[in-house]
């Protein structure tokens, strides 16, 4: 019971925050962005592996 007495009475912050919104117009851009920049990584991913296998038959 001193336990649950203490946990009951410690002052937990909420998971969530009261004071902030996000807009769903918000969300959606930044998950545009998410995603092109995560296309121009993967781009560079490949266009790194090829210039190495240029660069490669070089020598």
């Amino acid at each position: 019971m001193d336990i649950k007495k203490k946990f009951e009475s410690t002052n937990n912050p909420d998971f969530f925050s009261k004071e902030m919104l996000i807009t769903k117009k918000s969300l959606n851009e930044n998950q545009l962005k998410y995603n092109y920049q995560k296309q121009l990584i993967s781009d560079l991913d490949y266009k790194h592996k090829e210039w190495s296998k240029f660069v490669g038959s070089q020598f």
